[in-house]
């Protein structure tokens, strides 16, 4: 085995990784949504733990491949995947691969949009709440932009505290 055809093989177990890595995230983003619809806060911190250390793996697999492209002489790996699979290097399975990669991802996106989304209407929601206690003093804020609060405890004059 030459070294070209060492880095297309180590190239598509690369790629099969990240199709794995990619669809374990789409699992997290569902999960995700799921603790976030049912206000689950031990399940959502479960799930955005376990997708932090995923990304993390799976920037390191990037990067892991872009080396191997490297390797094989092209010179800037990180755009030249496209290249590479036009190449005849890279046979049809390295190429649904890539598409498998591509359509997960896809998927992972709206996923991630469909989450940020419901984040977004659980701040309203939170911010309605929090707006209620300001009620009795429009002017009121209950922390200030230092993130320190704003409402400050006066001694009532006159009053004997025993």
């Amino acid at each position: 085995m030459n070294n070209s055809s060492a880095s297309a093989t180590s190239i598509t177990q690369c790629l099969q990784s990240e199709k794995a890595a990619m669809h374990q995230l789409t699992a997290l983003l569902k999960d995700e949504e799921t603790a976030l619809v049912d206000n689950d806060i031990e399940s959502l911190n479960k799930a955005i733990s376990a997708k932090n250390d995923l990304v993390r793996t799976m920037s390191d697999l990037e990067r892991q491949r872009n080396l191997l492209l490297q390797n094989l002489g092209y010179s800037d790996p990180a755009s030249s995947l496209p290249d590479y699979l036009r190449s005849e290097l890279a046979d049809n399975a390295v190429k649904e691969l890539w598409d498998g990669i591509l359509a997960l991802s896809a998927e992972a996106k709206e996923n991630n949009r469909t989450n940020g989304l419901l984040i977004s209407r659980k701040l309203s929601q939170n911010q309605a709440a929090l707006s209620i206690f300001q009620q009795g003093n429009p002017t009121a804020s209950l922390y200030g932009p230092n993130g320190q609060s704003s409402i400050q405890s006066t001694p009532i004059k006159g009053l004997i505290v025993r």
